[in-house]
């Protein structure tokens, strides 16, 4: 996301601005470093020379409110200065900071630019669920074309030409009880060195399938079906196929394909298509395998090293 800015936190946590300068709202406050600071070091006057860290919310909490009470009245604004700097997007003051009013008098007597901004819960609360926002926000994102589904707990990206029958297919994987994130336009993240993928939120809950039109999952089978994101585990890819090319398949599954996605790699199995093959069966195959794999039990390598204990034998 361009511009990542401390309104987009106020408005996804319904948050109370105390404190806004004028010269430059909180709609202007970008963030663009991943993270909290807790602002004790800052009040004390430490200034990192990490500028990574520059950009990242500042938090304010008990222990920088039993900081400040240590300290002489006449003393509160010089270390106040310390967290009013321009290059801190902005300041979030849970209920245990109990100088918050001081805090924004002094900020509009030296017309700060930092917005500070009260926050109704705690602090381990907050900060974790923020700081998972902000990963999210500033993640790396690919958009691809293709439909996302979350099947035995697996995230399986299902792609292909269009025309072939991804949608069609995923019809029938949500009747069988899986769920559905989005079709047609999948925004893939990088988050905590996993992909994570999630609908383009123009098209969220709807699929289109060719003849009939654009349909709405969850009027067709209720909001139970609908996944928000799901890590991706696992990409399908439906490759329309001739006759005369069954014989270029692997048939044993023992050659191992993956996509990449910042610089991450993920299983991709190839599903030839022809008809009378019952694609949402085999995708549900195909996840299980991938499952047995994961956990050690390879079918193909166990067949394989019984035809080659045989030979040996012989």
């Amino acid at each position: 996301m361009n511009n990542f800015t401390i309104n987009e936190i106020v408005e996804k946590f319904n948050l109370k601005v105390q404190y806004e300068s004028a010269k430059e709202p909180i709609n202007k406050r970008v963030i663009s470093s991943i993270g909290t600071n807790r602002g004790g070091l800052e009040l004390t006057g430490f200034k990192t020379k990490q500028v990574s860290r520059s950009r990242r919310i500042i938090l304010l909490s008990s222990k920088e409110s039993e900081y400040i009470a240590s300290l002489k009245k006449t003393d509160y604004n010089n270390h106040f200065k310390n967290i009013l700097e321009d290059h801190i997007p902005g300041i979030f003051v849970t209920p245990n900071f109990k100088y918050i009013k001081e805090l924004c008098a002094f900020a509009k007597e030296i017309k700060s630019t930092v917005p500070i901004i009260e926050v109704s819960f705690f602090t381990s609360e907050f900060a974790a669920t923020v700081s998972i926002y902000i990963v999210e926000c500033l993640a790396e994102i690919k958009r691809v074309h293709g439909t996302l589904v979350n099947i035995f707990g697996y995230g399986v990206l299902i792609m292909g030409e269009s025309g072939i029958g991804k949608s069609e297919t995923t019809l029938e994987l949500i009747r069988n009880g899986h769920l559905f994130i989005g079709d047609d336009s999948i925004d893939i993240l990088k988050i905590n060195n996993k992909l994570v993928g999630k609908v383009n939120p123009p098209v969220k809950n709807l699929i289109e399938i060719r003849g009939i039109g654009i349909l709405d999952v969850t009027k067709m089978y209720g909001y139970h079906v609908i996944m928000h994101e799901s890590q991706i585990n696992l990409i399908i890819s439906l490759n329309r196929i001739e006759s005369e090319d069954w014989s270029k398949i692997d048939r044993l599954g023992d050659q191992n394909d993956f996509e990449t996605y910042f610089e991450i790699k993920i299983p991709k199995t190839i599903i030839p298509v022809s008809p009378g093959r019952n694609l949402a069966d085999l995708i549900e195959s195909a996840v299980i395998s991938l499952k047995l794999k994961n956990e050690g039990q390879d079918a193909t390598s166990q067949f394989q090293a019984r035809i080659i204990s045989d030979l040996t034998k012989k």
